[in-house]
């Protein structure tokens, strides 16, 4: 069984058999190479310069003209030097040489401006120092002024670095792809990232292909034959570009030179199921492309069929593409991946279950059978952020999937609006991107809090950079998550510290993070801390973060003035740029005291010539005691100066000489460095005046009987006026037997016959506006 794993090497052999395949499908030679036969300019044998580190997996044993492969080493750290000798077919002039930005030209013979007689040869000096991680592309450009094309060189080497990505981390637009307010794409569906960190795009609606390169410039890839809705697209590691067109039904590949066709017009015989060369294989709407490390491109569509383009030289005779079995999880076109040990993985949505698949190519090959459940399950949703991803819901529409050199799994959540991941090391999902509605905003701040509508490409570079296809006003842009963490704490009181918040630190690099130093700079940086007790990461110097670990550092934010506070965690490490950076915002305000008042209570009632005490409270639950002052008001005028709050935010005054009536009594805080002004606040009281109750009729000296009709007389009285008013109550023995209206200060009412003996008769009075309430009681005998 070990016979059918993939050879580990590169795929660019497969243009020389892809030719054979295009010149019967077309009747002439495609443009593989095609500036090298051009050239004036030819290359000598390759001869292998001894490589300072060895070189990861199988090199090739016969390397194509135009394709020289290096060794490996750490980012940033220089390399092996290989010469690569010219020989010029007629006189010429060098006009320019350049290289990417992982292999550098060194002094060597060969020159620009320099005149070469025919016959003659030259050398350049070539070293590698790779800007990242995995497998590191890149081209070598000399041009001259006796060839029409410019001679192009593969540089193939393995690069070895940490790699620090964040969540939350920031999001941004990338610049070009929403020009004049409107989506430079349209209905694209697919992104791939070669070793150089170019990004490739198939923008389906125009059909067209897009790169951006290291320039940041959104460029066109040029191809011989017209494009048609290319909706898949990957890069193998020698840098060919694989991509299908639905509306063509037909695979192409652009290399050095040109482009090669694996085509198919529906007129074959070949049937599915059926190992068939290339030129004769038939594609139904073909979409969803994967590039395994060993240059074997795997392509499925909209049949659930996938086939395998093989390495030439491999297990396969010929580069005869392999159709894998039906019951293979495949549905339609989109999405497909491929990981490092070559297992397959599809989206799988019939009969509400919305699942993730991953399947090793050995089962995918013979008996076709489901191995691992990467993410989602019964039931289509989202749920299970921050758990297994087995248990997780995932949306019934998934756009593409990607992976990171540590080998951790994202994939756009298409009907989620959410970019999502799975950590390749614990199988747990978090979101990276999107929070659920639907929109196009959130630029410049956390990605988990921003709009993202309908992704659906997705790709991820070296550097842990995540790219995404996501829809905007009239069309679509790329959103771009990352290099930087973004953390922000909204408004946060002045000196009041707020709880913690976290962010994610992993390394999605291909070897070990060492720490230097961790800390706050920045202008602010006092506002900000490392809060011990919600951080797992280890900040000591020399602590590592493995390739693929996760950890989190927890930062708690005190403001210390007003206004935007902002200050930059940084993590000085060994990753090629020497530093990692998470951008830390946030607001100070003037913190709400709480202000109370504590004296009098509300709707108390005091006498004419009683001093009211009023008494406020200003305090804070922050530890931080407000000072300041409070200016004391009796019915919206000022009662005497400003009042300073005592040490235990304590202040007071005394109110006499307030009239019968109601009044208001208010208080507002003036604020001070660190609160906010408060108030004003207030209580309503009332100053009535005592009331005098007499009852005149029945009196006790009065002679009753059974038979006495007897009457009930009652005069209220004040030393203040006006007269009261209001009703005087009368009872026998606790019991109601009349009410009254006070007239002129008397009331009256006849209460009937009473029962022998000795009664209780009282006489209550309910008060008004200006008095208070008073009664009096007294007994009577009933005679018989």
């Amino acid at each position: 069984m070990s016979t059918l794993r993939f050879c580990r090497n590169v795929c660019v052999r497969l243009l020389i058999i892809l030719g054979a395949f295009v010149s019967t499908v077309y009747g002439q030679k495609p443009r593989i190479y095609e500036p090298t036969s051009r050239s004036v300019i030819t290359l000598d044998e390759q001869v292998l310069s001894e490589a300072s580190s060895p070189v990861v997996g199988r090199p090739l044993s016969k390397l194509p003209e135009n394709l020289r492969q290096f060794g490996s080493a750490r980012a940033g750290e220089s390399s092996e030097i290989q010469t690569l000798t010219l020989r010029f077919a007629a006189a010429d002039k060098l006009t320019r040489i350049t290289s990417s930005k992982d292999f550098q030209i060194e002094p060597s013979g060969c020159i620009e401006g320099g005149v070469y007689e025919a016959k003659s040869t030259c050398t350049l000096a070539v070293r590698f120092t790779p800007q990242g991680p995995g497998h590191r592309f890149g081209k070598l450009t000399v041009a001259d002024t006796a060839s029409v094309s410019p001679m192009m060189i593969g540089l193939l080497g393995e690069g070895f670095e940490p790699v620090v990505s964040f969540t939350p981390a920031q999001i941004t637009t990338v610049p070009g792809t929403f020009p004049s307010g409107a989506g430079l794409l349209s209905g694209a569906l697919s992104l791939a990232v070669d070793g150089g960190d170019t990004l490739y795009i198939a923008d389906t609606g125009n059909n067209a292909l897009r790169y951006v390169d290291s320039s940041g410039a959104i460029l066109a890839l040029s191809s011989v034959f017209g494009i048609a809705a290319p909706v898949g697209i990957t890069v193998d590691t020698a840098g060919n570009v694989y991509y299908t067109h639905r509306s063509s039904d037909y695979l192409q590949v652009l290399g050095f030179g040109g482009v090669a066709t694996i085509y198919d017009a529906g007129t074959t015989s070949c049937a599915y199921g059926a190992s068939c060369a290339l030129g004769g294989q038939p594609f139904d709407s073909p979409g969803g492309m994967a590039a395994d490390p060993s240059g074997n491109v795997f392509l499925n569509d909209e049949n659930g069929a996938l086939r395998i383009v093989p390495v030439p030289d491999d297990i396969f005779e010929n580069g005869i593409p392999l159709y894998l079995q039906y019951n293979f999880p495949f549905a339609g076109s989109l999405p497909l991946a491929v990981d490092a040990d070559d297992n397959l993985y599809s989206y799988y949505n019939s009969a509400g279950d919305c699942v993730i698949f991953a399947q090793s190519y050995f089962n995918a090959v013979t008996i076709g059978t489901i191995s691992t459940k990467v993410a989602g399950g019964r039931t289509c949703g989202f749920s299970g952020d921050g758990g297994e991803a087995g248990n997780a819901e995932i949306g019934a529409s998934v756009g593409q999937f990607a992976f990171d050199i540590a080998g951790n799994f994202y994939f756009t959540d298409t009907n989620n609006n959410r970019v999502r991941r799975v950590d390749g090391a614990t199988g747990i999902i978090h979101t990276i991107a999107g929070n659920g509605t639907a929109g196009y905003s959130g630029d410049g701040g956390k990605a988990t809090a921003a709009n993202l509508n309908k992704p659906t490409g997705l790709a991820v570079n070296s550097q842990g950079t995540v790219y995404i296809i996501s829809s905007a006003s009239s069309g679509q842009v790329i959103r771009q998550v990352g290099p930087h963490g973004y953390l922000t704490f909204g408004n946060q009181g002045k000196g009041v510290a707020s709880a913690a918040q976290l962010v994610r630190v992993s390394n999605t690099g291909n070897s070990a993070m060492t720490l230097t130093k961790a800390e706050i700079l920045g202008a602010n940086k006092g506002d900000f801390k490392i809060d011990d007790t919600t951080t797992t990461c280890i900040l000591t110097q020399g602590a590592e973060l493995s390739s693929g670990q996760t950890c989190r550092i927890g930062v708690i934010f005190t403001p210390g003035a007003v206004g935007t506070r902002a200050a930059t965690l940084t993590l000085l490490d060994n990753t090629v740029n020497g530093a990692d950076s998470v951008t830390l915002t946030g607001s100070g305000v003037l913190s709400t005291p709480t202000f109370t008042i504590t004296a009098p209570a509300k709707g108390a009632s005091f006498t004419p010539g009683t001093a009211v005490k009023f008494s406020v409270s200003v305090t804070s639950s922050s530890g931080v005691q407000p000072t300041g002052t409070v200016q004391f008001k009796v019915d919206g005028a000022n009662h005497g100066s400003a009042v300073a709050l005592s040490g235990t935010g304590v202040a007071s005054i005394s109110v006499t000489g307030l009239t019968t009536a109601s009044h208001t009594l208010s208080a507002t805080y003036s604020g001070d460095g660190n609160f906010a002004a408060a108030g004003p606040i207030s209580v309503s009281i009332t100053v009535k005046a005592a009331a005098t109750v007499k009852l005149s009729e029945p009196l006790t000296t009065q002679k009753l009987t059974s038979t006495s009709v007897v009457d009930f007389v009652g005069n209220v009285s004040s030393k203040s006026t006006p007269v009261p008013t209001g009703k005087l109550a009368f009872s026998v023995d606790g019991k109601s037997v009349a009410t009254a209206v006070i007239i002129s200060g008397k009331a009256s009412s006849t209460a009937g016959k009473l029962a022998v003996g000795t009664h209780t008769v009282t006489a209550v009075y309910s008060g008004d506006e200006h008095h208070s309430p008073a009664q009096t009681s007294e007994e009577i005998t009933v005679a018989p």
